[in-house]
């Protein structure tokens, strides 16, 4: 599609991509050296690495971004700890700060789509997606990945047709009459907000992937901040052409 796009690494626990990283927090600090150096585990330094980046390095996110110069769209891939938008302000700040900026951000919570199997596992997926939404105070868009391996493609037709009331019947058999009115709290806490929805995302369906891109371009007001392209004007020889009225005829590339 030949867009500026330029990928941003944000986990400080990644192994390792296979893709380039044009920005990558590793190269400032990563989890392996904090986990060395203080005796921290493998939550505490992820926690402390976001610290690090957003309460005393934020300068060095903003200054590499800034060499790519305008028009850039940033692909951010951040760490999949729950913890840090759902219990933390961490991630919160950072895109707050993106956004004083005058960066666009969208933010993208990807949940996997087996998920969809268990009612139990499709509700924790939408209060942890809604939790995320919440916290992060952006405007969201929910991703049901790896949808090429669900078999049962009728899981996927009715996706964003909550019946509260079915998914709590649904639950009480398998939770016990203890965890019902939990049930029936949780499933309406969804319903009442109405803000998630699910966008199928299969890696080997082009238009569910243009779907997805084509959400995230109307929130980041992608064509909207577009510099127009200059139109091509072609003179026209009118000789032979006596009904035509304009001289000019104008090709929009």
């Amino acid at each position: 599609m030949k867009r500026n796009i330029r990928v941003i690494n944000l986990d400080p626990a990644a192994e390792s991509f296979s893709y380039k990283c044009d920005i990558d927090l590793r190269d400032l600090i990563n989890v392996k050296d904090v986990m060395e150096k203080l005796k921290y585990g493998p939550n505490g330094a992820l926690i402390y690495c976001m610290e690090y980046l957003v309460n005393k390095h934020m300068n060095w996110l903003e200054e590499q971004m800034s060499d790519f110069g305008d028009n850039v769209y940033f692909l951010i891939d951040c760490p999949g700890q729950l913890e840090l938008y759902s219990h933390y302000p961490l991630m919160k700040d950072l895109t707050h700060r993106l956004r004083k900026l005058g960066v666009n951000v969208c933010s993208v919570f990807c949940l996997d789509s087996t998920f969809l199997q268990e009612q139990s596992k499709f509700i924790s997926g939408c209060v942890l997606s809604l939790a995320s939404m919440v916290q992060l105070e952006l405007s969201h868009i929910t991703v049901l990945t790896k949808c090429d391996l669900i078999e049962d493609k009728t899981l996927l037709e009715n996706l964003n047709e909550f019946d509260a009331k079915q998914i709590s019947m649904d639950l009480n058999p398998m939770m016990g009459k203890n965890m019902s009115k939990l049930n029936e709290a949780l499933v309406n806490l969804i319903d009442n907000y109405c803000l998630v929805d699910f966008f199928p995302f299969d890696i080997s369906d082009e238009d569910s992937i243009n779907a997805v891109l084509y959400q995230a371009d109307n929130i980041l007001q992608y064509y909207d901040n577009q510099e127009p392209r200059e139109d091509n004007y072609q003179d026209i020889d009118n000789t032979n052409n006596e009904n035509t009225n304009s001289e000019y005829n104008m090709n929009f590339i």
